[in-house]
């Protein structure tokens, strides 16, 4: 049923990596609160503490090396970001106290260094850096500028969000970014039209809007067509919810005369921290941190019953959204994750374990060996 590099047959464990935040840190937050990047030079970058290391994944069981160490004046790390293809050494780092650098892991120096107020998430498209802050601002950053007055000068500013930024993507095309904030309110821009966010999502109030009841925790492009963005979110009642919106047909979720077996919306009973696309095949995997317990009803007293998503790694085929598997992978709330460059796999952070967990869950698509003209005319 399932392809052999499904990761219905690939999930397992690979090895745990040494991890900590700084108390400062809120760890139940996803992005923010497990600041670890991916290079594309294929090195993993993560916090202990107030000092920063980068580690290579060619060698899991390799030492990590000290990049830089955050001092107290700068507060606590909070967000690491690591750049494209095109810089495959490349790393942002952010604090608490709105200290910004870019670092090069090849020579480990900085190459530039600002400040800015509450940077709450952030992402690379080729060489620029996107920034969402804490009270909704959006700024566009372009690494090239070399000195930083320029760079905070030259950097487009938009505001719509109403609340913190908490996370950010962008689509393969370069122009489309989608932000999700704090409020469950998600916005897509075209950078080619700055200042003013799309008309899309559900008609409400003759206007168009995207909107979760939880705070946005996730946000992914779909990689392989269309413009498909699924977002997921984390209500306070421990519940999260994915949805999955069309942004270039008709302007929302699909609709509503779809057919049941392709869902727009799937409510879980978890909360919902990352979720990732697989570059390989049409799969969709997200995370789960705390999950709603269920009441057992009895006459003796009885803990309720834990959510079977609290804590775990959940796939599902897309855009069908049927089950493929869910493997409990942490004994404490998965804060965040980081999928490898290659799509192969995923680095989960779980703070209050103080680990950084590495699995295997995609494998290397095979494509079908072709048959020489002799063996296809064969007599069988």
């Amino acid at each position: 049923m399932f392809k052999e590099h499904s990761a219905f047959h690939v999930l397992k464990s690979v090895n745990n990596i040494d991890y900590s935040v700084s108390p400062a840190t809120d760890a139940t937050a996803t992005t923010a609160g497990s600041p670890i990047g991916w290079s594309h030079s294929n090195a993993l970058v993560f916090g202990r503490g107030n000092r920063v290391y980068y580690k290579s994944m060619a060698d899991t069981e390799g030492v990590a090396q000290q990049l830089c160490k955050i001092t107290d004046s700068m507060g606590s790390l909070s967000l690491v970001q690591c750049a494209g293809e095109n810089q495959p050494s490349t790393v942002a780092l952010a604090t608490s106290n709105g200290h910004m650098q870019l670092w090069d892991l090849t020579t480990k120096r900085p190459t530039i260094q600002w400040k800015l107020k509450g940077p709450s998430a952030m992402i690379f498209n080729g060489t620029t850096l996107t920034v969402g802050d804490e009270k909704g601002a959006l700024r566009h950053y372009d690494t090239r500028v070399t000195d930083p007055a320029k760079l905070k000068d030259q950097a487009t500013k938009v505001t719509r969000h109403q609340g913190r930024i908490t996370t950010l993507a962008w689509h393969r095309d370069k122009f489309t970014v989608a932000s999700g904030d704090q409020n469950g309110l998600i916005l897509v821009w075209d950078v080619r039209k700055p200042r003013v966010p799309l008309e899309v999502g559900e008609l409400v109030q003759r206007r168009r809007k995207m909107q979760h009841a939880g705070a946005i925790t996730a946000l992914a492009w779909c990689p392989w067509y269309g413009k498909y963005l699924v977002s997921g979110d984390s209500a306070a009642d421990k519940t999260g919810t994915i949805r999955i919106w069309d942004i270039a047909n008709d302007h929302g979720p699909e609709s509503s005369s779809r057919p049941p077996e392709r869902p727009n919306k799937l409510e879980l009973d978890a909360q919902i921290t990352s979720l990732h696309f697989s570059p390989h095949i049409n799969e969709l995997l997200s995370t789960h941190g705390p999950g709603k317990p269920t009441e057992v009803p009895s006459l003796i007293r009885v803990d309720p019953l834990q959510s079977r998503m609290a804590n775990s790694i959940v796939v599902h085929q897309f855009p069908l959204m049927r089950h493929v598997t869910t493997m409990s992978v942490a004994r404490k709330n998965i804060a965040g994750s980081v999928l490898s460059p290659n799509g192969h796999r995923i680095v989960l952070a779980v703070p209050e374990e103080a680990q950084l967990k590495v699995w295997d869950v995609w494998g290397k698509f095979k494509a079908p060996k072709q048959k020489s003209l002799f063996e296809s005319c064969a007599i069988r």
